[in-house]
């Protein structure tokens, strides 16, 4: 049984084809009125020769009866140019509504004679003038009942609009099967596949669209491509969670060993030995900054990150301790800081510290893992201003990134330049410098390294 759109598309495509076909009917009528006169006109001509070829010109009542019904007009009369001849006088009485119907002069296919007819009053004569092809003569006058004329239209109508059905049924079934299969049957298919993969977005697979078009292959692909992308997306959204929880649950334990590494940094901050008592500081605030960062850790959840804590920040020496905390366990890279004068930003501390110790360790990985090296490794940070902004720009003589990651760098858990990375160190500088009303994107990459630019406003 038809439903919805199958069966609305069956019906609007015969309906359609049959106003097509019904929108000809006037013509169509039209031309059979015409048709028709001219058939009684030439009716009337071969009774009028009749007559010529009788004696005398003259046949007798019963002859002249015969020739009218046979031709079946009502009285024929000719029109020479002195005068004029009635050649078959009427046999029945013509009333005094008589329309006159001039085929020599009438213009068009008669549509409108058409329609008149078929609702003219019983009881009408026509007075058909024509100019005669078999005579002589200048004119031919017939005169018929109209009545004929009315009952042929009728019937002409009646047997045209059942053509017009059965081709509209016939035509539209045709249609309706091309467009169904070409169009309705993969939108079907385009149907159900979504309401399976909306049910399961982790896993369903979307079946491939029916058709030969390139619009529904092209459909087909993008639909995949969407699919893929949006499971992919919630598988990952399944494992973030699962790792939250996991996070939530060590978060604790974490906090209390970085509380008791805190009180022994305590303890050798009081030492007498002077390495211990340089050492000792930058030890206290790495610890600090842990437990800021695992009491941080429950709060990641949250549909709003905690704003940045903003001050006017000196970014020299912030950089130099966040650098050498990057490169820590990387003896063989050198580094260097390219900062001329002070250069102050409206930022968080905290937030700079992290955003730089993650470009530079990152750097310090991938020359450290570059395979076959035999120069020497060098990090190089520049600090400047440029507009409104203080601009970080760190840039290493790496390998680069690789082409493979460079499109998904800021996207977390998508990949990592280095074996053993997780991919979330650069999403999580691109949201912190966000927050700051800044941002770090890849200014530079190719063979001889890559290079990064923190962009954050300038302090006045």
């Amino acid at each position: 049984m038809l439903s919805g759109l199958r069966s609305q598309l069956l019906a609007l495509t015969t309906g359609f084809v049959l106003f097509a076909t019904l929108l000809t009917y006037p013509v169509l009528a039209g031309t059979y009125r015409n048709s028709w006169l001219l058939q009684r006109a030439q009716a009337a001509e071969i009774a009028a020769l009749a007559v010529e070829a009788a004696p005398d010109g003259r046949v007798s009542d019963e002859l002249s009866v015969q020739l009218l019904t046979q031709a079946q007009v009502v009285s024929v009369a000719v029109q020479e140019q002195d005068f004029r001849e009635q050649i078959l006088a009427p046999s029945i009485d013509i009333g005094p509504d008589l329309v006159t119907v001039d085929l020599r002069t009438e213009p068009g296919f008669g549509i409108l004679g058409a329609f008149s007819h078929m609702f003219a009053p019983e009881g009408r004569f026509l007075r058909i003038l024509v100019a005669p092809q078999m005579t002589k003569d200048a004119e031919m006058e017939v005169i018929v009942p109209e009545v004929g004329l009315k009952a042929g239209l009728l019937a002409f109508s009646r047997t045209l609009l059942v053509v017009a059905i059965v081709i509209s049924i016939v035509v539209g079934g045709l249609v309706y099967l091309a467009i169904y299969r070409l169009v309705v049957k993969p939108v079907r298919v385009l149907t159900s596949g979504m309401v399976r993969f909306a049910n399961a977005p982790e896993g369903a697979d979307m079946e491939p669209i029916p058709g030969h078009t390139d619009e529904m292959n092209s459909a087909n692909s993008a639909l995949q491509s969407m699919q893929k992308t949006v499971s992919a997306a919630f598988r990952q959204r399944k494992r973030l969670a699962e790792l939250g929880e996991a996070v939530a649950k060590i978060n604790h334990d974490l906090r209390n060993s970085l509380a008791a590494a805190q009180i022994v940094s305590e303890s050798l901050s009081q030492s007498e030995d002077p390495r211990v008592k340089r050492a000792a500081p930058r030890l206290e605030r790495a610890i600090q900054r842990a437990v800021g960062l695992a009491e941080a850790t429950l709060r990641y959840g949250r549909a709003e990150p905690a704003a940045p804590n903003l001050s006017a920040v000196n970014l020299g020496p912030l950089i130099e301790e966040a650098a050498l905390e990057g490169i820590a366990g990387c003896d063989q890279v050198e580094w260097r800081l390219d900062v001329r004068g002070q250069v102050s930003a409206l930022a968080d501390p905290d937030h700079i510290h992290r955003i730089v110790t993650n470009l530079v360790r990152n750097a310090a990985r991938a020359i450290k893992e570059q395979p076959g090296r035999t120069t020497p490794g060098m990090i190089t940070a520049r600090v400047f201003r440029e507009g409104g902004n203080a601009v970080i720009e760190i840039a290493d003589n790496g390998p680069g990134v690789p082409a493979m990651v460079v499109g998904q760098l800021f996207q977390p858990f998508s990949g990592s330049a280095s074996r053993g990375g997780a991919g979330l160190g650069l999403a999580i500088a691109r949201e912190l410098a966000r927050g700051m009303k800044g941002d770090v994107e890849l200014s530079s990459n190719g063979a001889a390294g890559a290079a990064f630019k923190l962009r954050v406003p300038a302090a006045a």
